[in-house]
């Protein structure tokens, strides 16, 4: 009885095929004069990537796809090893997901070019969807790409080591923050499932007292110390995440003032080191348009024929990055009032001016756009603070 599965069948069939393509007479590169020889041009993969098991699709020389093929990553980095002795080209892509850029690390260590491009729904006007078609259309967008064309894929830089673990420190201090306000707000809902509609800061001690104080008259000792054991768990977990979220504030604020670089005013050292982690290198950039659009702070379009509108930012960005440009152009008005950027817009922050909120949130969103791009001109020497009507801190 057979042992080999249709996959397995399927794989070595390929490999076969793969070996034979520029030997006519069947001869593969080991029956060639002088031992093993590389005879193919160029082999290409789609890899849809998964915790336990990467699904990929591929494209010999000028060939049409082959099967796809499924295996574990071990398996799936000795196959890569394979197609480089047989190809002298190997060109993979596979989507940025949760679990970093290890294959892309590990493939470029193998000799293979590995591309690494934005997630998105592959199979968009089908109601089936599956690992298979969405590495076949990966490996489809490949062979585009490779032909020319510049859009097929959107390609997503890849980080050093050094420059991941940096951006990741940052990353994780908003994680403290994040964590210490969901336990806030867990406090916050059984007070009111208590009727104290506005609970404040309910975690700090003078205020615990006093609601704690206002529950037993409203419902008795027991039902308060019912409630006071729930929130002296939460206490636990909020002092936790605030003491972790003070450790990593002071080891980036030590970094920053490490550097000692130039600092605008009205950027502190916290904020300059984050954005420094999440940009990575600022020289990456080629133009003022890719430097915006990163920050994806840019008005989205909707436009056919004579229609046109302008819609909310696109947010095709970094988030990150874009959270900190936008808390950095509320402070601009106060800080930096000779800015350039900010005369068009200086009448929306007047402090008695009639300017509607929304306006003000249009021009705080302008106002970090341009602001990400001016960085951008300092941080590259493309131009001096002086020439953006910017001020030092003395």
């Amino acid at each position: 009885m057979r042992k080999n599965t249709s996959s397995q069948s399927s794989r070595k069939a390929s490999e076969v095929r793969a070996e034979r393509v520029s030997n006519p007479q069947g001869k593969t590169s080991a029956d060639l004069p002088g031992g093993p020889a590389v005879s193919i041009e160029l082999i290409k993969l789609g890899v849809d990537t998964h915790a336990g098991q990467y699904t990929f699709a591929r494209m010999v020389d000028h060939q049409g796809p082959q099967p796809t093929q499924s295996m574990n990553p071990q398996d799936f980095l000795a196959f890569l090893a394979r197609q480089k002795k047989l190809a002298q080209r190997v060109v993979m892509v596979y989507e940025a997901g949760p679990y970093g850029y290890s294959l892309y690390r590990r493939a470029v260590e193998l000799g293979v070019e590995c591309l690494v491009c934005a997630p998105e729904r592959l199979s968009r006007g089908r109601k089936r969807v599956n690992d298979k078609i969405d590495a076949r259309e990966l490996l489809s967008r490949l062979d585009r790409h490779l032909a020319g064309n510049t859009t097929a894929l959107r390609l997503v830089r890849v980080p050093t080591l050094e420059q991941e673990m940096s951006r990741r420190q940052a990353r994780e201090r908003n994680t403290y923050r994040k964590e210490r306000q969901r336990w806030i707000a867990r406090g916050r809902s059984l007070l009111h499932t208590l009727g104290i509609s506005r609970p404040g800061r309910w975690w700090e001690l003078d205020r615990n007292q006093q609601l704690k104080q206002i529950v037993v008259e409203h419902y008795g000792q027991t039902t308060a110390d019912q409630a006071w054991v729930e929130l002296d768990h939460y206490l636990e977990f909020i002092h936790l995440a605030a003491k972790h979220l003070d450790e990593a504030t002071a080891k980036l604020r030590a970094a920053a003032k490490e550097k000692q670089a130039v600092r605008l005013k009205g950027i502190g050292p916290l904020s300059s080191e984050l954005l420094d982690r999440e940009v990575g290198d600022w020289s990456r950039f080629s133009n003022r348009r890719q430097i915006a659009s990163y920050t994806g702070l840019c008005p989205g379009e909707d436009s056919s024929g004579d229609s046109r509108i302008s819609l909310s930012i696109d947010k095709h960005g970094n988030p990150r990055l874009r959270t900190v440009l936008v808390e950095l152009a509320w402070l601009l008005p106060r800080y930096q009032p000779d800015y350039k950027r900010l005369a068009r817009w200086k009448w929306v922050f007047e402090p008695k001016g009639k300017a509607p909120p929304a306006m003000k949130k249009k021009a705080a969103v302008a106002l970090a756009r341009q602001l990400a791009v001016d960085l951008w001109r300092l941080r590259t020497g493309r131009a001096k603070p002086e020439d953006l009507g910017l001020t030092l801190v003395a």
